[in-house]
């Protein structure tokens, strides 16, 4: 019997993060960027930095928190020559699944923009909508996992979008 609640104390022991209870989070993630093909860019890897403000809910369908995101593709080959970085600067809207477990999906619609160091391939600066989902998987209360994939939709040119990395949670 004592061997199964020491497992079950540790389990207790870290729930995961009550969203309400830390007002700020920051997340640094890698990943890799599919690019589509009237981007007329390659793939390529890419990391990123996040800045998410949680929200006071209370109604299961409200925005639980906002995220500010940036993502830098390193410089990625052209098809045809040349190379050039891509920059993508977002706002997104995010909803958690209430579950008490320590892993928390979450779903996430958003808008943003896109700049291209090298603009002499077809690629055009514009905006883009997102739309994504993701993991959290909390090791303690104030340090999760996450793990993200989003599709960036801006008129012709689309990209996938997906990153891991860790998240650090504060203001309580």
């Amino acid at each position: 019997m004592k061997k199964l609640l020491l497992p079950l104390a540790c389990i207790v022991s870290l729930q995961a993060a009550d969203h309400d209870l830390y007002r700020h989070s920051l997340e640094l993630v890698g990943g890799y960027a599919f690019n589509s093909d009237d981007m007329v860019l390659k793939d390529g890897w890419e990391w990123g930095f996040r800045y998410n403000y949680n929200l006071s809910t209370t109604q299961p369908w409200e925005v639980d928190a906002v995220q500010f995101a940036f993502d830098y593709q390193f410089r990625s080959d052209y098809v045809g020559g040349g190379a050039s970085s891509v920059y993508r600067w977002g706002a997104n809207a995010l909803w958690y699944a209430d579950n008490p477990s320590d892993l928390t999906p979450y779903a996430l619609l958003g808008v943003g923009a896109q700049f291209f160091s090298d603009e002499g391939h077809g690629t055009d600066d514009g905006l883009f909508a997102a739309i994504g989902a993701g993991i959290e998987y909390q090791i303690r209360g104030d340090f999760s996992l996450v793990g993200e994939a989003k599709y960036l939709y801006g008129g012709d040119e689309s990209a996938l979008l997906t990153t891991v990395g860790v998240k650090y949670s504060f203001g309580q």
